[in-house]
């Protein structure tokens, strides 16, 4: 995927990663002033400032040349990168460690595959990656705990509506005569 590419192309400043939206361009605030299909290689959200707010020349400017010519924009996107460098780091999703690659180190610098680099996500030490996976697993397992709790004293307090709900119906069905 030619999310390299198209930075260097259009001469994109701002931070440029892949998610599953696309091809992102944007800030920190906002990563997807801009968003490119992965496959089709067009522009699927495209920089429209709202009235009010300051407008972004260089996001005007990435999108006209997009515009003035969809098929560059199609060919850089399909076309494979290439990369001057490649430093190992690693990163983690849910209970695996990941091997990736990069040109540049750290925030906002993106991976190879086009993940960005947060701080408390990326580094080229496997053992502390690691500390951070245990680290966000037991949060994540203490958290859904707690959901679980919390559920389940839902659930008692509904079972108890409905209960008597049910035993309203019952009493008015059973035709108690007005008085």
């Amino acid at each position: 995927m030619g999310w390299k590419a198209v930075r260097d192309h259009y001469r994109i400043e701002h931070i440029v990663q892949v998610t599953d939206k696309g091809i992102c361009i944007g800030s920190g605030y906002i990563h997807d002033c801009i968003v490119i299909d992965k496959n089709r290689g067009e522009v699927i959200t495209r920089y429209d400032p709202s009235p009010g707010w300051s407008r972004n020349a260089d996001l005007l400017r990435y999108q006209a040349e997009m515009d003035a010519d969809p098929f560059k924009l199609a060919e850089l996107v399909a076309a494979p990168d290439r990369f001057e460098r490649s430093i190992t780091v690693f990163t983690y999703e849910g209970g695996e460690i990941l091997e990736k690659q990069c040109e540049e180190l750290g925030w906002p610098n993106v991976t190879h595959d086009g993940l960005i680099q947060y701080e408390n996500m990326f580094s080229t030490d496997r053992g502390l990656v690691r500390s951070w996976a245990i680290d966000n697993a037991r949060a994540g397992v203490e958290w859904r705990r707690e959901q679980v709790a919390q559920a389940k004293v839902n659930l008692e307090e509904l079972e108890k509506q409905l209960a008597q709900r049910e035993a309203d119906l019952r009493q008015l069905e059973a035709g108690s005569a007005p008085q």
